[in-house]
């Protein structure tokens, strides 16, 4: 028999199976494409909650170096060049004490009695520093510390914590469920394959006793989880297609839906990076497949033993 026979025939016990056992096949495809659907919702809010972190993170990567009351503006340029040599530098900009003097007054107004201060800028030099990162302030700030002519640096530290958690907790959360999906999805290939194995008991068994190898055995359930997959990556591709229509209807958000929708997360905004194109469809197929050969692996090696 040749490989194009053979796989005909995985092919043909494989439709079979699918049609036979109708229910089974509908909670499995439906299963796989809500997960694959729910990883790529997974992905597209990692994805907008870095946007949104980046842009507020880029608050946290600011540092504000004060200089000593006696130091001067060449103490500041030899420290400038000095922070600039920082791998973890971005910008360094140099405010004079009489600049700061001039947003002070700005800020406060005639609450601060500046006129007292003619004469006299208590005001130390201050250095501007971006980092590239919020997570490389701390660093920065502990090295620039040691500095001469450096008196103190801050930072909002509590808020850069909170940053790194808030991006981690994300990314953890996203992990574990996706995991769980994961397993559902396995748990109702297995019991498919199952299924099918109950129902084709005594064809196993002739072939089998006719000599039949373990993997001509196993080949009709391995072309039907790979069906599973292709099935579940077409139910996923509709559901995406359906949950842009939908967002593209709410977008206009008429006073039902306002109403209706408004405590909830705009998850509409997820969906904005979304292109139904044939990169998007190839991954999908990728993950779909994927998912669901790896499952039928898994199950055709633990219910069909070599004899």
């Amino acid at each position: 028999m040749s490989w194009l026979s053979l796989l005909a025939f995985f092919l043909e016990e494989a439709l079979v199976n699918l049609r036979r056992h109708k229910l089974v096949t509908i909670a499995t495809v439906t299963t796989i494409a809500v997960t694959i659907g729910v990883w790529m919702l997974f992905y597209l809010e990692a994805r907008a909650w870095e946007k949104l972190l980046i842009w507020e993170g880029q608050k946290l990567e600011q540092l504000y170096v004060f200089l000593k009351p006696e130091a001067n503006e060449k103490d500041a340029k030899k420290l400038i060049e000095q922070v600039q040599k920082l791998p973890q530098i971005v910008h360094v900009k140099f405010v004079h004490k009489d600049e700061g003097l001039k947003k002070l007054q700005q800020m406060f107004g005639n609450s601060v009695p500046l006129k007292d201060l003619v004469g006299h800028n208590p005001l130390p030099h201050v250095l501007e520093v971006r980092c590239r990162s919020p997570q490389e302030a701390s660093k920065c700030s502990a090295k620039i510390k040691q500095m001469p002519m450096v008196d103190e640096v801050t930072f909002p530290a509590v808020a850069v914590r909170r940053y790194v958690q808030l991006v981690d907790s994300i990314r953890w959360r996203n992990h574990v469920l996706s995991i769980l999906l994961a397993i559902i999805a396995f748990i109702l290939i297995f019991n498919a394959l199952r299924i099918s194995v109950y129902g084709r008991r005594n064809e196993i068994k002739i072939m089998q006793f006719v000599g039949a190898t373990v993997w001509t055995v196993r080949g009709p359930l391995l072309m039907e989880g790979l069906l599973y997959g292709v099935l579940g990556a077409l139910g996923t591709l509709v559901l995406a297609k359906l949950l842009l229509a939908l967002s593209e209807l709410l977008s206009q958000e008429p006073a039902y839906w306002s109403g209706l929708l408004g405590g909830w997360i705009k998850w509409q905004v997820l969906l904005r990076d979304v292109q139904i194109d044939v990169v998007f469809a190839s991954q999908v197929l990728l993950l779909s497949v994927g998912l669901s050969f790896l499952s039928a692996f898994i199950a055709t090696i633990r219910l069909i033993k070599a004899e």
